[in-house]
């Protein structure tokens, strides 16, 4: 079974694992290949929908890994016992779902070494999240499918210092790591975020003005962050 794009970006970002659990796993796809490359030596797939995971435990079936990962119906972790699992994926959905499902399960957080988290939105928020709560994201990605990117996190418990509000919004270790898809992904974000300017300067209405205001101070920036790394060569 291969995978690519998202998906990928995500596996690859997964450390060596005595047990991964998946939230809301949806297919399957993502812990047993995993487990079949020997990244993970077991996994438990969470979903909330019973139906859902129908899919996923067909899957598993498949490839003969009914031994090795285990399928519970429930929301988020609550149907992760503490110290089960040292790894935990939560992707494809929100930046504040999840940060609502770590925030609702801190026994079994407290005890899981590394979070591998891929939001679809909110993704600024979510790392604001993490930095305030006692986690330290250590490594990002990026890949991009189309016309769309997806930012993966890997956090763990820890202190982390943010120097500036930016960087929530383009995650620092994609700048440390000179990630290759970075410079679209700026572009990509100053080009959005004009396009929002424009949209809310055609309003012209009060209620309006707080709003424009921010997001020009995030689109200079976002040049700022653009500029300085063009100006010491690193594109």
């Amino acid at each position: 079974m291969r995978l690519k794009g998202r998906l990928l970006s995500v596996a690859e970002m997964v450390p060596p694992s005595r047990c991964v659990v998946d939230v809301g796993t949806d297919h399957g796809k993502l812990p047993v290949w995993l487990v079949k490359r020997g990244i993970a030596e077991s996994a438990i797939v969470t979903d909330i929908s019973a139906a859902s995971l129908k899919k996923a435990e067909a899957l598993i079936r498949a490839h003969g890994l009914e031994d090795m990962i285990e399928a519970r119906v429930g929301d988020g972790l609550s149907v992760i016992h503490p110290g089960e699992a040292d790894t935990v994926i939560i992707a494809g959905v929100g930046g504040v779902l999840i940060r609502d499902i770590l925030k609702s399960a801190p026994q079994v957080t407290s005890t899981v070494k590394t979070f591998v988290l891929q939001p679809m939105k909110s993704q600024g928020l979510l790392r604001k999240w993490l930095v305030d709560n006692g986690y330290a994201i250590v490594d990002e990605s990026l890949t991009r499918e189309k016309d769309k990117f997806y930012e993966v996190m890997v956090a763990q418990q820890g202190k982390q210092h943010i120097p500036h509000d930016v960087y929530y919004d383009i995650g620092y270790m994609l700048i440390k790591k000179q990630h290759p898809l970075l410079k679209e992904f700026i572009e990509y974000k100053m080009a959005k975020t004009a396009a929002i300017i424009e949209q809310l300067e055609s309003r012209g209405t009060p209620d309006s003005k707080k709003e424009l205001e921010e997001f020009k101070r995030k689109l200079e920036d976002y040049k700022g962050v653009y500029l300085w790394l063009t100006r010491c060569n690193r594109w």
